[in-house]
C-alpha cells in the first residue's frame, strides 16, 4: 500500500511540473505571428511543431517506454512527440520489473514463494516482483513446498534404493514428493536386510531351529532375514524336541534292540537311541527275531499245509516256523493240490478212471483208483462213455432222426442213437433228405403221381396211381392224366377256337368252344377270323352286299334296296348300282336336269 501511494504522489509532482514547464514556454515563447503556418492550428508554427499534421501533438518531452499500460516504465529515458503529456505507453516513472505484465512493476523483499496457491511455500526470503497483490508470494513462511506448481503435492518424504524390487529400501535416501509415483528403483520403506535377493527383506525372531529340514525343532533364539514369514527351518513354537538336529533322519529317542543279521529284526536287551522312522544301523526296533544269525529268518510263522517231497502238492498238517517274509518252501497257510503221497516227488494226484483200450481217451468198465503224476495214466480216462473200447473212432452215442439203409442218399424217418465219432457214421442223420419210398432198393426212392397212357402219346388217363421210382414215371405210366382221348394217340389235350369254317368255303363265323386234339387245333376250328361267313352251311354263299332291283337289265338299279347273303357273283335282276331314274327303259338310266344340277352344286 505504501508503493501505491508513493506512486500516486510522484504521478502528482510529475504533473505540476509539465504543466509549470508549459506555461513557462507559452509566456516567454512568442505565439505564431499571423505569417507562420500552422496546419494543425494547435497555436504551434508547423517549423516548432513536433507534429505538425497532428493538433495533439506539439512539443518533445522525455519518458521510459510503458509497454504493459501500468503506469510504470522501463528502460532508459527517451525524446517523445506529445501534448500536455506524455502519450499512452509512455511514463515518466521508470523501474517497472515486469515490462510486459501489467499486473506486476514493483520488487518487494522479504518474500516466500507460493506459486500453486496451496499455503506451502518454498525457499526464501526472496525479491520478487509484485503489483498491488503478492499473487504467487506470501509475507510469512508456511510448511515447506516440494512442488511449488502442484497444489496436490507440498510434503516432502524420504525414499531409500530399492535393488530387488521387493517394496524395501536400503542405502542413502533421497528427497521426494509426497503422494508422487515413487521412481524406480526406489522404495518408501527403509531396512531392507537383503538388499539383492526380493525374496528376503526383514530382520523376523525365532524361538526355534530345525536346521536339518525333518520337521522337527530345537530351542534357538534369534533373528533371521526373511520374507512375510519366517523362512524353513525357524519357528516361533515348538515342533517336538528333535534329539538330532544334524540329520533329518533321526530326531526321537526311541527303544530298540540290537540287529546282528540285518534283517531289520532285532533280539537282545533294548536300548535308547536317536533314531526316526527306521532303526539306526546295527539297530532293529522289533525284538522278535527268532534267527539272529540268519538274515533270512527273523519271525514265527503259522503254517496248515505241508509239501514235503517238494512236488508242489501238499497234505493237511499244521504248526510254526521260523521264517522270513513268506513261508518257506515246503510250508503253505493254504493247500495246494492234495498229495497222495507226500514222500514220493512223482506221485501227488489221486485218478480215477476207467480202461481205454482202443485209446481214444474216452473209457469203460469199472472205475479204478491210481495215486500217480499229474498226467493221465497211459490207457486209462477219466470218462466211462465209450460204447465200443475196440474202436478208436468211436466212442459215443449219437441220436438220429433218419436212416439210409440202402446208400442212395435218399432218407426214411427212423430214430435211434448208433456208436459214433465226432459225427454220425454214413446212413444216419438228423435232418430229412428227400422221402425215400423203398429205403431196400437203392435204385428207387421218390413217390411219384402216374396215369396209364394206352395210347402211348404222353399224356395218360383215368385214376391217379402212386409208384415209388428212381423221380421219373416210367412207361407205360404218364405224369400228366389229362388226355381227353385216351385211345387216340393223335389227340389228347382240349384247345380252345374261336372260328369255324364248317362250309370249308374258306370264310369263317364266329363260335367260341373247346375241342379235343393234337398239337394244333384240326379243321374246320380256328383262333383267328378269316372274313365273316354269312351262311356256313353253304359254300356259295360267305358276304352280306346292298343290291338294288334292276328291272330293265342295264345293270343299274332302283330302290328298293336289299342286303342278301350272295357269293362272288350278283344274282341276275340285281345291280350292285342303285341310281337308274327309269327302271322300264334300259336305255335312260340319269337324269339330264339332275347332272345339270349337280354340275352347278358342284360348280
Amino acid at each position: 500500500m505504501e508503493q501505491t501511494a508513493h506512486m500516486g504522489t510522484n504521478r502528482q509532482t510529475w504533473l505540476a511540473l509539465t504543466l509549470t514547464v508549459v506555461g513557462l514556454l507559452a509566456g516567454c515563447s512568442p505565439g505564431a505571428s499571423p505569417t507562420e503556418e500552422d496546419a494543425d492550428g494547435d497555436g504551434v508554427a508547423d517549423a516548432a511543431d513536433c507534429a505538425p499534421g497532428d493538433a495533439n501533438r506539439w512539443r518533445i518531452l522525455e519518458g521510459h517506454a510503458d509497454d504493459d499500460r501500468d503506469g510504470v516504465g522501463a528502460g532508459a529515458l527517451r525524446e517523445v512527440c506529445a501534448g500536455e503529456q506524455l502519450p499512452e505507453g509512455w511514463s515518466q516513472q521508470s523501474g517497472d520489473c515486469a515490462p510486459g505484465d501489467a499486473t506486476r512493476w514493483r520488487e518487494q523483499a522479504g518474500l516466500y514463494p507460493d506459486q500453486d496457491n496451496d499455503g506451502a511455500t518454498g525457499e526464501g526470503p526472496v525479491t520478487a516482483c509484485v503489483g498491488d497483490t503478492l499473487e504467487g508470494y506470501r509475507e510469512q513462511p508456511g510448511a515447506p513446498d516440494c512442488d511449488d506448481n502442484a497444489p496436490r503435492f507440498a510434503a516432502s518424504t524420504q525414499l531409500w534404493p530399492d535393488a530387488d524390487f521387493d517394496g524395501i529400501g536400503n542405502g542413502e535416501p533421497i528427497s521426494h514428493c509426497a503422494g508422487k509415483d515413487l521412481p524406480r528403483g526406489y522404495a518408501a520403506v527403509d531396512g531392507d536386510c537383503a538388499p539383492d535377493d526380493r525374496a528376503r527383506s526383514t530382520w523376523r525372531d525365532y524361538t526355534h531351529r530345525d536346521a536339518d529340514g525333518d520337521g522337527f525343532t530345537v530351542p534357538e533364539e534369534g533373528r533371521v532375514c526373511s520374507g512375510m514369514t519366517l523362512p524353513a527351518g525357524y519357528a516361533l513354537e515348538a515342533r517336538g524336541l528333535d534329539c538330532d538336529d544334524t540329520n533329518a533322519a533321526w530326531w526321537q529317542k526311541r527303544t530298540v534292540y540290537a540287529d546282528v543279521d540285518g534283517d531289520g529284526f532285532g533280539s537282545g536287551d533294548p536300548v535308547m537311541r536317536c533314531t526316526g522312522r527306521t532303526a539306526p544301523p546295527g539297530y532293529a526296533l522289533d525284538s522278535v527275531d527268532c534267527a539272529p544269525e540268519d538274515a533270512t529268518r527273523w519271525q514265527w510263522r503259522s503254517y496248515a499245509h505241508r509239501d514235503s517231497d517238494g512236488d508242489g502238492d501238499t497234505v493237511p498238517e499244521q504248526g510254526v516256523t521260523c521264517s522270513g517274509a513268506a513261508l518257506p518252501p515246503g510250508y503253505a497257510q493254504w493247500p495246494t493240490g492234495h498229495d497222495c503221497n507226500d514222500r514220493d516227488a512223482t506221485v501227488m494226484v489221486t485218478w480215477h478212471v476207467y480202461s481205454d483200450d482202443d485209446g481214444d481217451r474216452f473209457g469203460a468198465g469199472t472205475r479204478q483208483t491210481f495215486c500217480a503224476g499229474r498226467q493221465i495214466p497211459v490207457g486209462y480216462s477219466v470218462v466211462n462213455t465209450d460204447c465200443d473200447d475196440t474202436a478208436p473212432l468211436l466212442w459215443r452215442l449219437l441220436a438220429y432222426s433218419h436212416r439210409d439203409a440202402d446208400g442212395d442218399s435218399f432218407t426214411a424217418p427212423e430214430v435211434g442213437t448208433v456208436c459214433s465219432g465226432m459225427a454220425l457214421p454214413p446212413g444216419h442223420a438228423t435232418t430229412p433228405r428227400g422221402n425215400d419210398c423203398d429205403d431196400a432198393d437203392p435204385s428207387i426212392h421218390t413217390t411219384v403221381q402216374a396215369w396209364t397212357d394206352a395210347d402211348g402219346d404222353g399224356v395218360g388217363a383215368g385214376d391217379a396211381v402212386a409208384l415209388c421210382t428212381d423221380g421219373t414215371v416210367p412207361a407205360p405210366w404218364s405224369a400228366r392224366g389229362t388226355d381227353c382221348a385216351a385211345e387216340d394217340a393223335a389227340r389228347w389235350r382240349q384247345a380252345a377256337y374261336a372260328h369255324v369254317d364248317r362250309d370249308a368255303d374258306g370264310h369263317t363265323h364266329p363260335e367260341a368252344g373247346t375241342v379235343c386234339t393234337g398239337a394244333s387245333l384240326p379243321e374246320p376250328y380256328f383262333t383267328q377270323a378269316t372274313g365273316n361267313d354269312c351262311d356256313d352251311s353253304d359254300a356259295a354263299r360267305y358276304r352280306w352286299t346292298v343290291l338294288y332291283p334292276d328291272m330293265d337289265g342295264d345293270g343299274v338299279g332302283t330302290s328298293p334296296r336289299t342286303i342278301p347273303c350272295i357269293g362272288a357273283q350278283t344274282p341276275l335282276g340285281f345291280s350292285l348300282k342303285g341310281y337308274d331314274v327309269d327302271d322300264s327303259d334300259a336305255s335312260i338310266q340319269e337324269d339330264p336336269e339332275d347332272d345339270l344340277m349337280l354340275e352347278l352344286i358342284l360348280d
